[in-house]
């Protein structure tokens, strides 16, 4: 497979003044009854498609969007490039005082949200399922603009519209904050923060409109004055030829392209689903999903790759054992870094500890059981000692749950403490400076986010948002979530 996030849902949970869009199928996950969601996800793309694509303002802006983003923002997917997910100057939130936390806000149009919230600049930045991209008051969620960037029809994968998460960044042409953002319409484009107007677009895919084969999954990474995506199937109905591309920053002029497969429609795969990351030295490395179904290890797929900065030529790799192969094995989840080493969750449930210099094997821990209910496709959180994990079906001391979160020394994988979950965390854990925890779940009784104690896995309490892919995200000492429900922002603790 290729790109995974939950989009098609199904109405449930009545008795609800909202009412849920939940899940009954996945077009990355490999899960069944895609059909039965489909009807509920082609809802969702429906009267936008006719809309202009040009912004539309709604009320007015919190303040001139020019100064880049503060330590107290949350800027990109994962915190940006070397992807940590750890906000260490937010430490208002606590074990203490999480339990206390409210809703200040929530948004909602009918339409899921599968993106994370990116906060900088005094607003929430976050695209929806109907091919709409807002900006947000962040202290009252009321809609400043809103622009439409595209849908895709509902063919063999279900509508779709915008799942990747927005990056902030001063674009170092204009010198003005500016939205970076992949579209549904297979273009990733350069907004201007302040009103969203476009700056310029560039191409990653542009999508059949009788097949379901191009869909951008990848959240857009930054680093260096260059812009690095993804390249992806939307579920594999067809597949595609996977890849990265590079996009200067000032311009959006393409850099950069590697591909995974070799030509040809009989070697398609190797999708990039998951989003680029970017070490410390400049390198660049990229996890893949799986190729053809006669090949599925085809050259690149199913590996974590390093490739050099800007033109993205191949540095090393590492390919998930054969004995370790499963069915639909992509690399869902998005490196990251912790010290001298990389790594990535695989759908087979185990996370590859890789030292960077030679892209060798340093350790491999199970996270979850193989794919299905099982697979893990979050992206740790890492604190500079240890890494939080969020997974799949996992059994704990001899009790098995639908999902877990655990944490793990980061320089050989020893589990320090494991906590089971009723559903499958699919969104990557958060983690604040106070010690609290955050993993979002995805499917059970219960789906919402949990906070959980950082230091002992305890779960301190669990905020009602409904199924979560998009991961939470700490900014100016509140929470901001996203979910099948709508956006919502969580504050009280301090």
């Amino acid at each position: 497979m290729t790109a995974g996030q939950a989009v098609c849902h199904e109405r449930n949970r009545a008795g609800r003044a909202l009412a849920r869009l939940k899940p009954s199928a996945h077009p990355r996950l490999g899960i069944a009854g895609l059909a039965a969601a489909a009807a509920a996800c082609s809802a969702l793309a429906m009267a936008p498609v006719l809309a202009s694509a040009a912004a539309t303002s709604v009320g007015s802006p919190v303040r001139a969007a020019s100064s880049s983003p503060t330590a107290a923002d949350w800027p990109a997917y994962l915190d940006g490039p070397l992807h940590a997910s750890y906000s260490a100057g937010q430490k208002v939130i606590t074990p203490t005082t999480a339990s206390s936390m409210k809703q200040e806000w929530e948004f909602s149009v009918g339409a899921v949200f599968d993106a994370s919230p990116t906060v900088a600049d005094g607003a929430v930045f976050i695209g929806a399922e109907n091919g709409w991209f807002y900006k947000l008051n962040a202290h009252t969620g009321g809609v400043i603009h809103k622009v439409f960037l595209g849908t895709q029809p509902d063919l063999a994968c279900g509508a779709k519209g915008i799942t990747a998460t927005a990056t902030v960044a001063v674009n170092p042409a204009s010198k003005v904050l500016t939205v970076y953002v992949a579209g549904g319409d297979g273009y990733l484009y350069a907004l201007r923060a302040s009103n969203l107007h476009r700056e310029w677009r560039s191409v990653i895919g542009i999508p059949s409109m009788k097949v379901n084969d191009y869909y951008d999954w990848s959240s857009p990474t930054i680093a260096h004055g260059v812009i690095y995506t993804g390249i992806s199937s939307n579920c594999d109905k067809p597949l595609i030829r996977g890849g990265v591309l590079a996009f200067a920053e000032r311009t959006g002029k393409k850099l950069g392209h590697f591909f995974t497969v070799p030509r040809g429609a009989e070697n398609a795969g190797g999708s990039v689903w998951s989003s680029v990351g970017v070490a410390p030295d400049g390198d660049v490395y990229a996890t893949t999903g799986n190729g053809p179904d006669s090949k599925p290890q085809l050259q690149n797929s199913e590996s974590i790759i390093k490739l050099s900065a800007t033109r993205l030529k191949l540095l090393g790799s590492f390919k998930v054992p054969k004995s370790q192969v499963t069915s639909d094995g992509d690399f869902g989840g998005s490196p990251v870094f912790f010290g001298k080493y990389v790594g990535a969750c695989n759908k087979n449930g185990v996370f590859y500890a890789l030292r960077q210099a030679s892209m060798k094997l340093a350790w491999w821990k199970r996270i979850a059981t193989a794919s299905g209910t099982g697979e893990c496709l979050a992206t740790p959180a890492y604190n500079g000692t240890d890494l939080f994990f969020g997974g799949g079906q996992a059994t704990i001391d001899g009790t098995q749950y639908g999902g877990s979160v655990q944490e793990r020394l980061a320089t050989t994988g020893k589990l320090v403490w494991s906590t089971g979950l009723s559903g499958i965390v699919l969104g990557s854990p958060t983690l604040d400076g106070g010690g609290v925890l955050t993993a979002g779940t995805y499917r059970g009784s219960d789906a919402g986010v949990f906070l959980i104690n950082a230091a002992t896995g305890d779960v301190i309490t669990e905020l009602d948002t409904g199924m979560a892919f998009g991961q939470a995200v700490f900014a100016h000492n509140w929470l901001f979530t996203a979910s099948g429900d709508g956006v919502a922002a969580w504050g009280g603790a301090g």
